[in-house]
């Protein structure tokens, strides 16, 4: 789309120029005068050099001579005007996405995203971006109520300032994109469950983190305890909405292929909980965050 706009903008710049010679060319309406020197410049008279101020002083050869001026005038006025707007219309289409050094599929996605949601580079405004597999097509975020695909799926998330709002899109490498931002605040108040959003079935390890130094708190590799923590979290829940902040531990789920890292628990705010969005997720997460800070199982120990 940038280019064609920039092979556009260059069309428009060539007629431009073209009109403005066009209007600019006062050696295609020579006066009389004009006319007769040409033969005469090889060899000039005084005569002939005498003759020509009468011709000058007439009134009816000094109108094509003010015309040609005043034309000159406009078409120079012409030509500043539209190379401000030439230079606005570029100012318009350049956005933080060419800037950038992005991969080519985040580039369709954003302009999939411009074209979808009707929107343009005044009110959405690229962030970031980082790669990430997913455990299923929903790309980490499903919609309540619709069943997914368990393939893995590689892709990115992306970052945008959508109306001055943080905005998050996950997309896979053919250019399928999911506003989860949007999914999120639909999904509020319905049924919200960790097990199935995040494909926990096949978790083979729990791990506490301090979030500030990524340091191992604790540790749980028992199958029997995990199956238990993931059964105590396979239940539908309500979450409503949160305001950030600095979440004092992560929750890793290690899996067989991947990982699902969740930001837990903030001195305001227990229930805390982020992955993509800010939420309360009430006890759920907390019960098992106090529970593995309760047994500390340092890794390195001796028992």
């Amino acid at each position: 789309m940038i280019i064609e706009n920039n092979f556009y903008l260059k069309n428009i710049d060539v007629e431009i120029k073209n009109n403005f010679n066009e209007i600019n060319e006062p050696k295609k309406e020579k006066s009389i005068i004009e006319k007769e020197e040409i033969p005469l410049k090889k060899e000039k008279s005084a005569v002939e050099i005498k003759e020509i101020p009468p011709a000058n002083n007439n009134k009816n050869e000094e109108k094509p001579t003010t015309q040609s001026i005043k034309n000159q005038t406009d078409s120079e006025k012409i030509q500043i005007d539209e190379e401000k707007k030439v230079v606005e219309y570029n100012k318009f289409i350049k956005t933080e996405v060419i800037e950038v050094n992005i991969p080519e599929i985040i580039s369709m996605v954003i302009a999939k995203i411009i074209s979808n949601e009707k929107t343009d580079n005044t009110n959405l405004a690229f962030e970031s971006f980082q790669e990430h597999t997913w455990d299923s097509t929903s790309m980490g975020c499903p919609v309540t109520g619709i069943s997914y695909a368990q393939v893995i799926t590689d892709g990115y998330k992306i970052s945008m300032l959508k109306n001055q709002e943080k905005t998050v899109y996950h997309t896979d490498l053919n250019g399928n994109y999911v506003n989860c931002s949007e999914i999120l605040k639909s999904n509020i108040n319905a049924d919200f469950n960790f097990v199935k959003k995040y494909n926990l079935a096949d978790v083979q390890k729990i791990e506490l983190r301090l979030n500030q130094d990524d340091k191992i708190i604790s540790i749980i590799e028992d199958k029997e305890k995990i199956k238990k923590i993931i059964e105590s979290i396979n239940i539908n829940i309500n979450i409503t909405q949160s305001e950030s902040c600095d979440a004092n531990y992560k929750l890793i789920f290690e899996k067989k292929t991947s990982s699902t890292e969740i930001l837990v628990y903030c001195r305001t705010n227990p229930y805390y909980t982020y992955t993509d969005e800010n939420f309360n997720a009430g006890e759920t997460i907390l019960n098992i965050v106090e529970d593995m800070l309760s047994s500390m199982e340092f890794p390195g120990i001796p028992k």
